[in-house]
């Protein structure tokens, strides 16, 4: 592998309602892969408690977690994630669950508008490129929400609608015209101290890029970012690992010496080493 200490620290067992593998197979396969930190973070849509049975699947998500860290012990290190999807759209029942158990990561997200469904399940064709462009805007200004709330570690995807609108053929969509949050975003996350993930899924995806792109990054590194985390958005064994290096070597591309890793919810840094 090209880069030493490679870390994943966004991967989903069965627990999460799209996974399909106990933690204990994705260990296999990110021993096998030569990773040295992975983080488990099953998805916990808080807008969908009820619909994903989530008070039963964030138990068994911990449980196998931490069976695995147990079992994995001297070949990987292994921390106890979270995804919190849509966390701000019910913030009392995001941090009651928080405080349920103990964990190392907690990953903020943003899958769908309030009162709608995942952008993966949106109508693109009967959809308006101002449609879009509305919805992009509304979803910016959700993540700038969710980064005021400062209750996560690492802020995830940054681009994901991206991933549904390309694959829907709408290949000009332009992003810039959002510049002006995401630099409102990404200054909120440096002063509080949060990180931005370089989300590699992408790569595997009609998409083709990373979630954000290299732009993105190196603009929160011009305007004062030093915490990076890498995550390959694992849902088969397959797909451990998967795209790290091309995130590492972004990260180095745009000045980045380091990345990170959260333990106890306190970043620790590993120097990005060949």
């Amino acid at each position: 592998m090209a880069y030493k200490n490679r870390i994943d620290l966004h991967m989903h067992t069965a627990s999460s309602f799209d996974g399909n593998y106990p933690a204990e197979l994705m260990c296999k396969a990110a021993v096998e892969n030569s990773l040295a930190t992975i983080a488990f973070t099953d998805h916990f849509d808080v807008d969908f408690f009820e619909r994903h049975n989530l008070d039963v699947r964030q138990k068994s998500s911990y449980e196998d977690i931490v069976a695995a860290k147990e079992a994995f012990a001297d070949k990987i290190q292994v921390l106890r994630g979270i995804e919190m999807g849509q966390p701000t759209y019910d913030t009392a029942l995001t941090e009651k669950s928080l405080a349920r158990f103990e964990y190392d990561f907690v990953i903020g997200s943003i899958h769908n508008l309030r009162e709608m469904p995942d952008f993966c399940e949106l109508d693109y064709p009967n959809l308006s490129q101002e449609n879009i462009y509305s919805l992009l805007e509304k979803y910016f200004e959700e993540e700038l929400i969710l980064a005021k709330w400062n209750g996560f570690d690492t802020l995830a995807h940054l681009t994901y609608p991206m991933r549904y609108i390309v694959q829907s053929g709408r290949f000009n969509t332009d992003l810039s015209r959002y510049d002006d949050v995401v630099d409102e975003i990404f200054k909120t996350l440096i002063t509080n101290g949060k990180a931005l993930e370089i989300n590699t899924s992408g790569l595997r995806q009609p998409i083709g890029k990373t979630m954000p792109t290299e732009n993105y990054v190196r603009r929160f590194k011009e305007l004062g970012g030093e915490l990076l985390t890498l995550g390959s958005d694992a849902h088969f064994t397959e797909h451990v690992g998967a795209g790290i290096d091309q995130g590492y070597e972004i990260a180095e591309a745009c000045g980045f010496e380091y990345v990170t890793y959260f333990k106890d919810r306190k970043p620790i840094q590993i120097k990005i080493e060949k």
